[in-house]
């Protein structure tokens, strides 16, 4: 396989964030508009579908997803033949989630158990293989990058992939959509459009292969039973606070993401077309202060820059009570765009120092397991904003395609605000009582430093 050193590999590393970006968030934006608005099925269905395929089905999933690359021995590594392998796969899975089988018509009945299984099933299966590629992707990044300045360098060749993944599928998918329906019918459009953005996605994951390294001496090491790797990560006092946080701050972006196609039709009165437009300012002006958060990141430490980007993201958030037309969304999603910034660059950093910490209490690198157990925990978020979007249109007697509906529109309003200060509060209390800090991770690296270089000796000896 080729591998590509220094710069040149990482960017090409990086570039895999971009297909695990694009996935997600065009089933975060467009997945629950697109089963509740297109094809009428009923609120209260889509909700349970997500709280099966995101709550009970990730339970196992996800955490056993990075237990399984923990333990996998091939030729090729732990996490490497998960991303070539299952990639495929996830692609048409991908596909299927936007071809529900309802003839190319929406439903007559909206409470119709068969597609309400189709979805449920599909979603289930495409998790789980996007999990098994992401949790092997993302596990690699705190085995090939050390230092607190190389994370911050790699993690923004990341989240500007991550970035222009999101830009194509919050900005793009609807014109494809659109290009499509003419054709193909508004069935067909939306298929067609998972279908281009899944072939894009698989593609990054291909290109981050280019970049991707294992370690042979973590590779050596035995992986702890299931439920023990399971209890341990959970107990994991510095792992804890920093999922209960992450949690948080997942919901908060994903609800936005949900909510801003309602937002944008049912309370500004504009098209579905202009939604593009204020994902492309909002991922714009995050792409263009990457710089700026590093040296915060870089100077104050991850723990210091996770808290002032989320608060900001929290508080930008407000005037959503009272903007009533575009150019005032523009200017709020610039604003939620430069905090939206500082939040991607230093989650994964966050994490990472965790499993530092681990590793020098365990003497063992454990990156799928915590990832996994993240995931698991951060797909719950999903299922907060699936329950939020069912009490919010529910209460307010949200009914597709009919405009104005006043009632539904100040819910929108209420709930794009209130529920995030809500879930503020939380991330808070977790941070306030996460360990890790600057100075603390500085004494981390030296420490972790010295064991790396002694399992390498180990390593050599035993060849």
């Amino acid at each position: 396989m080729v591998y590509l050193k220094g710069k040149p590999g990482k960017i090409a590393y990086g570039f895999g964030n971009f297909g695990q970006a694009l996935l997600f968030h065009a089933i975060g934006a467009y997945l629950i508009f697109f089963y509740t608005d297109v094809v009428h099925l009923d609120p209260a269905l889509v909700s349970l579908a997500f709280l099966i395929s995101y709550g009970i089905w990730n339970a196992i999933n996800d955490p056993l997803a990075g237990h399984i690359s923990d333990r996998t021995r091939t030729r090729w590594g732990r996490r490497i033949p998960f991303i070539l392998f299952c990639t495929p796969l996830m692609v048409l899975l991908f596909v299927l989630v936007w071809t529900p089988p309802t003839g190319g018509v929406p439903l007559a009945v909206p409470f119709n158990l068969w597609i309400f299984f189709y979805f449920a099933i599909i979603i289930a299966l495409f998790e789980l293989l996007y999990t098994l590629v992401t949790v092997s992707y993302t596990s690699l990044f705190p085995e090939m990058f050390e230092g607190l300045k190389e994370r911050a360098e790699v993690s923004i060749y990341r989240q500007v992939s991550a970035m222009v993944g999101l830009i194509i599928a919050f900005a793009t998918m609807p014109l494809f959509v659109d290009a499509l329906t003419g054709r193909f019918g508004i069935f067909g459009g939306w298929t067609g459009a998972g279908a281009i953005l899944g072939f894009c996605a698989g593609g990054a994951f291909f290109i981050s292969l280019l970049g991707s390294r294992e370690r042979r001496e973590f590779s050596m090491e035995k992986a702890l039973p299931f439920i023990t790797s399971f209890r341990l990560a959970i107990t994991n006092r510095s792992f804890f606070t920093f999922a209960s946080a992450n949690l948080m701050i997942c919901f908060i972006w994903s609800w936005l993401s949900a909510m801003v196609p309602f937002w944008t039709v049912y309370v500004l009165g504009l098209g579905l077309q202009d939604v593009p437009i204020l994902w492309l300012t909002n991922f714009t002006v995050a792409i263009v202060l990457y710089p700026l958060w590093k040296k915060i990141c870089v100077r104050y430490g991850s723990k210091k820059t996770l808290f002032l980007s989320v608060s900001l993201y929290t508080i930008f958030l407000l005037p959503i009570l009272v903007i009533g037309d575009l150019w005032q969304a523009i200017a709020l999603m610039a604003f939620l765009g430069a905090a939206l910034s500082g939040i991607t660059i230093v989650r994964d950093i966050v994490l990472s120092d965790v499993i530092d910490e681990d590793e020098i209490n365990m003497g063992l690198r454990r990156e799928g397991a915590y990832f996994g157990v993240n995931a698991f925990i951060e797909r719950f978020s999903l299922v907060l904003v699936a329950g939020a979007t069912a009490l919010v249109l529910g209460l307010t007697g949200y009914v597709p395609d009919v405009s104005p509906q006043p009632l539904v529109a100040l819910g929108i309003r209420l709930g794009m605000t209130m529920l995030p200060l809500v879930a503020l509060t939380v991330f808070l209390f977790s941070l306030k009582r996460y360990p890790l800090g600057r100075e603390k991770v500085a004494e981390l690296r030296n420490v972790l430093q010295k064991l790396h270089e002694e399992k390498a000796r180990e390593a050599e000896a035993k060849k």
